[in-house]
């Protein structure tokens, strides 16, 4: 392993509106009601020590910014585009867990090609707030691969009600 990095870059995308507005009995008194989420960065795992191949490694990452107007429910999922890649190599996105630790504690998910739910809630307020990732390499023989930047897309859908 002397000398071998392996890099993890996960590219992030949004689907969905930047603002919506939902639909409501008397939509004149919720007219302003907006959900909106931003990105603030893409993340990036570094192996580079037998442990880290062995044991995996972890990142904690301010990746989205969330806003939701009051007495929304909201709800963020992700999901992977395809698996990570570096020239011929792969790696399984399943190999990658994801958990949401801003906003209460919420269960950790492995990516697969599938929405899944990383984050949900009710603002009881006018909610705005980074939404801090921890992304998780699980390590082991998956990861035996050549040196190299593995990446894959992220693709962030929300929606709100």
């Amino acid at each position: 392993m002397n000398g071998r990095i392996l890099l993890l870059i996960l590219s992030l995308l949004v689907a969905g509106p930047v603002m919506a507005q939902p639909s409501l009995p008397d939509e004149s008194k919720y007219a302003n009601s907006l959900i909106g989420l931003t990105i603030l960065g893409s993340p990036a795992l570094g192996m580079s020590s037998v442990s880290d191949y062995t044991n995996g490694v972890t990142l904690n990452h301010n990746t989205l910014q969330i806003n939701v107007s009051l007495g929304l429910t909201w709800s963020i999922q992700v999901r992977a585009l395809d698996d990570l890649r570096y020239q011929s190599y792969s790696i399984p996105a399943s190999s990658i867990a994801v958990q949401a630790t801003g906003l209460g504690s919420r269960p950790e998910i492995f990516l697969r090609t599938t929405n899944q739910t990383v984050a949900s809630g009710l603002a009881t307020s006018l909610l705005s707030a980074i939404l801090p990732l921890r992304y998780r390499a699980i390590g082991g023989s998956t990861f035996l691969q050549p040196a190299g930047s593995y990446t894959t897309t992220l693709l962030f859908s929300f929606s709100a009600q």
